[in-house]
């Protein structure tokens, strides 16, 4: 049996495990389609797949720190 978080890379650059972030922590993507096609909320267009994911947090954006030389 597979673990929802296996073979995921996680790591907490902000310094501490912020467990409103952890995947365990969201609903099932599939649970969420079910739940709108029965209670009829919304016609779905299509479905995207993300690669990956990085959430902000006390550490600044890398754009915000790299040098400024495009014009």
């Amino acid at each position: 049996m597979t673990t929802p978080t296996e073979g995921l890379d996680i790591r907490f650059h902000a310094g501490g495990v912020d467990a409103s972030e952890l995947p365990s922590s969201y609903k099932s993507a599939d649970s969420v389609v079910e739940q709108i096609k029965s209670y009829d909320l919304a016609e779905i267009e299509d479905y995207i797949d993300p690669y990956g994911c990085i959430m902000a947090g006390d550490v600044p954006p890398f754009w915000k720190s790299r040098k400024k030389g495009r014009k």
